[in-house]
Formats: C-alpha cells, sequence, structure tokens
C-alpha cells in the first residue's frame, strides 16, 4: 500500500506530504488451562476453520506455526506454554474486536478444560482516529483492511468521528451488496458523511483492492493548492500499477454511481477512476477542506506573528480580513475558486457588495463593524465574525456535442 501511494504521478510529495503508518492495537486472547496436562491434543477454531490438532506438549512456537496455518490468522503471535496452564494468541494482521475463538476436540487427560478469553480488545478505526489525531498532525486516512472485515458498525462509527474534523477517509469494498440501496458504501451517502469516501473495486483479491485504494489516495491527495491551476478532479484519472475492475458491468456501475462510491474501470481499454457527485464530489470535498485549514492557519499566524499587538478597531480588522483575503486569492489562483455568479439565497454585508465582488473575484469578506460588537466579546478581546462568500470554480466532466449536416 505504501508503494501504490508513492507510484502515483503525482503523489502526495508534490505536495510535501507523508504518509504516516498508526500501528493499531490487535485483540489478544488467553488459554487458560485447568490443570497441567500430560497427555491428548485439542483444536484452536477460528471463524469456523479448524487448527492442526494441538499437542498438550507443543511449545508456543509450534503452536504458533499450527495457529498461522488457519485462514486469516497468518501473523498471530503466540507466547506462554501449555504447561504453564496460560498461552496469549495476539491477533496481529487482523482487523478490531473479533469474536472470541473457541476450542474443539478437547482430548487433554483427565478431562482438562481450556477456556478462551479476551485480555486486550482489538482496536477499532474511529478509535485509532481519536488516539492519533493529538499525536501527529496527518489528513488522509485509510486501514489496511477492507469493509467485510471492518463491518458496518465500525464504519459508520468511523464516518461519525471524522465528519466534524479537517481528515478524509478513504475505504474501499470489493462486495456489490455494499453498494445496493442500504448497504455501507449507500449509507455513507444518504448519512452525509461526505468526507468518507467510499471505493468500490470489485476484485476478490483483498490486498488488490487495498492497492487500488492507496493508489486512489495517493493521486487524490497529491494537490499542491499553493501552485497555479493545480486543483485536480478524480474523475478519468489513471491509476500507476492498477489494472481496472475486472468484475466490473454497467449495472454495478449504476449502483456505485448512485451510492457514491469511486470506481476504476476500462472505457474501450482507457484505464480510469469513474466517479460519483452523489456523495459530493471529491476535489469539492477536498478544496473545502483545504481552503477551511488555510483559513484556520492564516488567522492564527495573523494573531501570533504580530510584534506588538493587533488594535480592536477596524483598522486591526483590516489586517485580519486581509490575511483571509490572500487564502481566497489562492483558491483562485489554484482554480478551487473563481469569479461567477452568486446564485445562493444566502447574503450578508451588502448584498449588491457581495455579488459584485463574487462576480469580479470570486470572493467577497465582510467583517460585522467593530462599533457594534458586544462589550462582552470587546472586554474578551474577540474579533467581529467574519463572513465570507466562495464561489466555486466546480469542473468540466462530461460533453455533449449535437452536430448537424448540411450535405
Amino acid at each position: 500500500m505504501a508503494n501504490a501511494v508513492f507510484s502515483q504521478q503525482p503523489n502526495i510529495l508534490n505536495g510535501s506530504g507523508q504518509l504516516i503508518v498508526y500501528l493499531m492495537t490487535p485483540e489478544s486472547q488467553t488459554l487458560s488451562f485447568s490443570a497441567a496436562p500430560a497427555s491428548g491434543t485439542f483444536v484452536f477454531n477460528y471463524g469456523g476453520h479448524a487448527s492442526a490438532a494441538i499437542n498438550w506438549n507443543d511449545t508456543a512456537a509450534q503452536i504458533q506455526v499450527k495457529i498461522r496455518a488457519v485462514l486469516g490468522l497468518e501473523e498471530v503471535l503466540v507466547t506462554g506454554s501449555i504447561a504453564g496452564q496460560l498461552l496469549t494468541v495476539q491477533y496481529a494482521g487482523v482487523y478490531g474486536n473479533i469474536a472470541l475463538a473457541t476450542i474443539t476436540s478437547n482430548t487433554l487427560n483427565g478431562g482438562i478444560m481450556v477456556t478462551v478469553a479476551q485480555t486486550v480488545a482489538g482496536q477499532t478505526i474511529g478509535a485509532a482516529i481519536t488516539a492519533s489525531a493529538s499525536l501527529v498532525q496527518y489528513f488522509g486516512v485509510m486501514v489496511d483492511s477492507i469493509l467485510s472485515d471492518i463491518g458496518q458498525t465500525d464504519l459508520l462509527a468511523a464516518a461519525a468521528i471524522l465528519l466534524p474534523l479537517n481528515k478524509i477517509g478513504f475505504f474501499v469494498s470489493n462486495l456489490s451488496a455494499d453498494i445496493n440501496p442500504g448497504g455501507m458504501l449507500d449509507l455513507l451517502e444518504s448519512g452525509g458523511f461526505t468526507n468518507t469516501r467510499g471505493l468500490y473495486y470489485g476484485d476478490s483479491v483483498a490486498l488488490d483492492c487495498l492497492v487500488e485504494m492507496a493508489s486512489y489516495a495517493g493521486r487524490a491527495l497529491s494537490t499542491n493548492f499553493f501552485g497555479s491551476n493545480t486543483t485536480q478532479t478524480m474523475h478519468l484519472k489513471t491509476l500507476s500499477g492498477v489494472q481496472p475492475d475486472a468484475t466490473m458491468t454497467q449495472t454495478i456501475l449504476n449502483l456505485a454511481l448512485a451510492a457514491g462510491a469511486d470506481t476504476y474501470i476500462s472505457l474501450q481499454g482507457d484505464p480510469a477512476v469513474f466517479t460519483s457527485g452523489a456523495n459530493t464530489f471529491f476535489d469539492q470535498v477536498y478544496g473545502t477542506q483545504w481552503f477551511v485549514g488555510a483559513l484556520q492557519v492564516a488567522g492564527f499566524n495573523f494573531l501570533a506573528q504580530s510584534s506588538t499587538k493587533i488594535p480592536q478597531t477596524e483598522q486591526g480588522m483590516d489586517g485580519l480580513k486581509g490575511a483571509y483575503r490572500t487564502i481566497c486569492a489562492q483558491a483562485v489562483t489554484n482554480q478551487f475558486a473563481a469569479p461567477g455568479a452568486w446564485n445562493s439565497s444566502t447574503v450578508f454585508g451588502n448584498p449588491a457588495d457581495l455579488i459584485a465582488n463574487v462576480a469580479q473575484f470570486g470572493y467577497y469578506i465582510f467583517s460585522t463593524p467593530i462599533s457594534q460588537q458586544s462589550q462582552a466579546d470587546r472586554v474578551a478581546r474577540k474579533a467581529p465574525l467574519v463572513q465570507i462568500a466562495l464561489k466555486l470554480a466546480g469542473a468540466i466532466q462530461q460533453s455533449t456535442v449535437i452536430v448537424t449536416i448540411n450535405p
């Protein structure tokens, strides 16, 4: 997945990005024995799959080999000993808070019982976001598990956590049920979770789906917003190292479009991302979050970098609005925003000035006059409310042509 992120052209290095790996806490389960056995075997079962018989005198390393042969447990770690009546199975490589394993075919001598108990709960993606958000600054979020492993509960919990944050989450499914009405990806769209991006890639190999997601994220988050004409859509973009979804049909594509899930398809032999605006187009979500973050930084820097103080006057407000104006102008330069007609029913300040400024510059900035500020806000040294009207540049992603031929 890391290789896929950095294989895209352009990729996140284009905007001085970096890839941060956060190790989620795996679940641990303890096997306790009612006594130390002297003969016999037992079988470890996980997710309906059984291990080879585990002997009473097998070492932790030997038991680990047998459990790792169980489907889905290729990376588990086993410590402890049967003689010591305690074995710990750490589910490295397994997502989240999983169901307990079971013990079957127990022939340990004397009717010795084997009990399985959870000792450490596996960390969910939502919990990982909450735990890591204050540790390091990051923007994009993806987990090395497909949606069938994550499940609806954890997906929607993570989407709810991401919604108020200035972050974008990426999740991929290879099951068409997830793009049907009421499916997991469809629930992202109907729930208004616009900064949680659903991807559909029908490959039966989970790793291929994860690579497609990582490639999409690496390409999507590659915008350097402080350049000129640098904003981009994902529609019809090519992902390096990824084959088009071989399972794609028009029916599946229609479901994905309705669910707001982006796909990677072949258009008469040309591989391309095919996007849907049902859950808002990615570039609109990404650009908006850049704009919000850039305004926060610009406002903070203006307040923090003054060598004296910023007076609570219209002159002081002009300086603060000037910092915000710089970001608005950059949004026009990178073509996230553009001059145009203000079609929203929401107006503020002088409506005529708003319409004229948006038409000429692409944005309008207004602050409540200092003279109208409440005494409480003045004592608290708060700036009056600043309001910004910004006209998005949009994007052209399809075209209709009518040709009239005169013989």
